[in-house]
């Protein structure tokens, strides 16, 4: 299948990058940027093309993905050449298929097929998690060639739009708390004599066994709050340093971070 890219931004790499690497052969990916460096320099990585303008990338494209910010997706829309066919895919937080219609009706274009998804940057190692969602000229068969881009990069649900928010905290935004998290705790490493160098790796290594771990144990129907007691021991130092963790306000502080992607992604649907 042939995607085209509008932006050759973080995003847009990682899920040419993971697809290409992860289902050589599947698919040929066309990049257009106003900065070229970057267009070629993506279009390199997976063995792609670079295109002189928006116009040149769509054409013979199966499916447009925009992978721009939201705060540009308008005016981007508004550029886009005619579209004959092409499934069109955006990843902008807050931007609504409503909102993405509008754009399309005002610039002439009707009877688009829409499909928005919500992605995460583990596309690059084929462990993103991505919600899909389909607009109405959207057919089941056109949801699901996206489907099937998302998921040579990782896993995929269908879920409502009004979901999207949350869904971004959760799964879009998180692998950054994540990453801060294994700093953090290696900084506590380096504190207490380990090298920074030896307490990331610790870290890290525990956070990708224990997220297998967890895996294992959802797909048991089980729950996260039994894989902690079965950590913690009684009167062990596990559980010390949870109701250390807990008094400085661990459980409080992620759900105000998800509050505060929630209320951003509604900003930037609507600025």
């Amino acid at each position: 299948m042939k995607v085209a890219f509008i932006g050759a931004g973080v995003m847009g790499r990682a899920i040419a990058e993971g697809a290409a690497t992860h289902q050589p052969g599947s698919w040929e990916f066309t990049f257009f940027d106003p900065n070229q460096a970057a267009a070629q320099s993506a279009a390199q990585a997976v063995g792609g093309r670079s295109a002189a303008s928006a116009a040149d990338a769509v054409a013979g494209a199966n499916m447009v993905v925009l992978a721009v910010k939201p705060q540009v997706q308008s005016r981007v829309i508004n550029s886009l050449p005619k579209l004959d066919g092409q499934i069109l895919v955006s990843i902008a937080a807050g931007r609504t298929l409503a909102d993405i219609g509008r754009d399309l009706s005002g610039s002439g274009q009707s009877d688009v097929p829409v499909v928005r998804v919500m992605p995460n940057v583990n596309a690059i190692v084929g462990h993103a998690t991505t919600a899909v969602c389909g607009s109405t000229d959207a057919t089941d068969e056109q949801v699901a060639a996206v489907v099937a881009l998302f998921e040579s990069v990782g896993t995929t649900m269908q879920i409502d739009e009004y979901l999207f928010g949350v869904f971004t905290a959760m799964a879009g935004s998180s692998p950054a708390w994540f990453f801060q998290i294994v700093d953090d705790l290696a900084h506590a490493g380096v504190k207490h004599g380990l090298t920074k160098e030896q307490a990331t790796k610790a870290a890290c290594s525990t956070m990708l066994g224990s997220a297998a771990m967890l895996a294992h144990t959802l797909e048991e129907g089980g729950h996260p709050a039994q894989l902690v007691d079965r950590v913690c021991s009684p009167g062990g130092t596990t559980i010390a340093g949870l109701l250390a963790a807990q008094a400085a306000g661990l459980g409080p502080a992620l759900v105000d971070a998800v509050d505060a992607v929630v209320a951003r992604d509604k900003e930037l649907g609507h600025p």
